[in-house]
């Protein structure tokens, strides 16, 4: 979808990278060596900005609790550092998740943890991810 909204004009360029290219190893607290495992990392370019994003993509076969597991280590990330030293700032993360009532599911279970910083994630239907990274502008 990214793609064909950059063949519209949405974007002046998008560039994707799919798993394992999108894999991103990091040192975690206790010195493990651990993975982010995003399906896709894509950057948006737009006139006056750059925008970069994790993508997950959802099926509706993984449990809750794996969803927020894979949050947590979304946050683990985002605290070393590493990825902002690279482009200044974190990337948003995007969960596409197959219907309305698994994403409100989703996105409830993040604004009550207490551990996960809820401004780190956006949410989204498959028909919707352009709006979604367009900030609605599309």
């Amino acid at each position: 979808m990214l793609l064909r909204a950059q063949r519209q004009g949405i974007f002046r360029r998008v560039d994707v990278h799919c798993e394992p290219e999108s894999w991103r190893s990091f040192t975690g607290l206790g010195g493990e060596r651990r993975v982010l495992q995003p399906d896709l990392f894509a950057s948006t370019t737009q006139p006056r900005y750059v925008d970069r994003w994790f993508i997950e993509v959802d099926l509706g076969t993984e449990s809750l609790p794996t969803l927020l597991g894979k949050c947590a280590v979304y946050e683990a990330y985002r605290k070393t550092g590493i990825e902002q030293s690279g482009a200044g700032v974190f990337p948003l993360v995007i969960w596409q998740l197959p219907s309305q009532r698994r994403l409100d599911t989703l996105a409830s279970a993040i604004a009550r943890s207490a551990n996960l910083l809820p401004e780190l994630f956006r949410f989204t239907v498959p028909d919707d991810l352009v709006s979604v990274v367009t900030g609605g502008t599309t």
